[in-house]
């Protein structure tokens, strides 16, 4: 017979004190000993490797349930927008992967550059790191669609998931420029409000539009590229959102003019753009009705304004383009 000690317990489990002798009285304080036969030994835990036991469960439990807090970033929104907005943080093949999802309580009309017209429960700008997207366009590479766009759909396919909706109502847009980098700027004059999100890099393929040359075929686009969203409480008509695109992209415009970015294949020439840009007007619900957002309404103004502001913070601090003064 092997003899092995004990400790006496002093507490329970659930941290309450009892008496054991007063509960098993035939037992001491000082060196308690049971005995187990040497054929099969008897493991006994004492309080302290039971409560290591509870501290390892905990750290395992948490090690699954902090990731889903700490990789969602939250931004804080107007509340007449009647939006939640947050960045979701993940990684593929060692390299980053970062999402702006943008939820609705119910369907919006929106507006977008890839889609067209979309009833959408949500929008989605994903940016991944250079690398990556060179790897899923030949990975993912498909007989009839870029890699790119295979991965892009997975992409929308996961949070559509994650969001408990159909991928069908989630309106999308991919960029390489990292989202730590976004540009979030609102602009209001009441009853009007209106927030552009931008993510924006210009340093590989800016273009003049109407001097450059587009070699490109369908799939085969560079990825550096400008994605500008924009979310008003107004109710745009369909012809309004049409309108914005037009605003939008002269504010865009506006914005490399005066921060001077080149061209990226034809000398001493001012860009434009690039030639991947996107853009997604999201309509409101709770603002008043909009048939015109060109320049000179006031929802224009407050619309060329946000983007042009965003534009030029989101290539600041991408590429480092700042306003040289003369």
């Amino acid at each position: 017979m092997r003899r092995v000690p004990i400790n006496r317990l002093s507490h329970s489990i659930y941290g309450k004190p009892y008496n054991r002798d007063k509960q098993y009285p035939g037992l001491h304080n000082a060196e308690e000993k049971i005995y187990s036969s040497s054929e099969s030994d008897i493991l006994i835990y004492t309080e302290e490797r039971t409560l290591m036991r509870m501290r390892w469960f905990i750290a395992i439990f948490l090690l699954f349930l902090i990731p889903s807090i700490v990789l969602s970033e939250e931004i804080t929104l107007t509340q007449n927008l009647n939006a939640k907005a947050f960045i979701v943080n993940a990684e593929r093949d060692g390299l980053w992967e970062k999402s702006l999802v943008l939820r609705f309580p119910d369907k919006r009309r929106v507006l977008s550059s890839s889609d067209g017209f979309i009833d959408a429960t949500a929008v989605v700008n994903h940016s991944a790191h250079p690398e990556l997207w060179k790897k899923v366009s030949q990975g993912m590479k498909t007989e009839n669609e870029d890699g790119g766009k295979v991965y892009l759909q997975k992409i929308k396919d996961k949070i559509a998931k994650r969001l408990g909706i159909r991928s069908e109502d989630i309106a999308e847009m991919g960029t390489a420029a990292d989202m730590d980098n976004l540009a979030v700027v609102t602009k209001e004059y009441k009853p009007f409000n209106v927030t552009a999100l931008v993510t924006a890099g210009a340093k590989t393929n800016a273009l003049r539009t109407g001097v450059d040359e587009g070699i490109y075929v369908e799939g085969a686009e560079p990825k550096g590229t400008v994605n500008i969203l924009i979310l008003t409480n107004a109710k745009l008509t369909d012809g309004a959102m049409s309108r914005a695109m037009i605003t939008i992209t002269e504010a865009k415009t506006a914005a490399f003019e005066d921060l001077s970015v080149p061209s990226s294949y034809t000398k001493n020439v001012q860009a434009t753009g690039t030639g991947t840009d996107s853009v997604i007007v999201v309509s409101g619900t709770a603002g008043p009705r909009v048939t015109y957002t060109g320049g000179h309404s006031r929802i224009g103004e407050l619309i060329g304004k946000a983007v042009h502001e965003a534009v030029i913070e989101a290539l600041g601090k991408q590429n480092g383009f700042k306003i040289i003064k003369k």
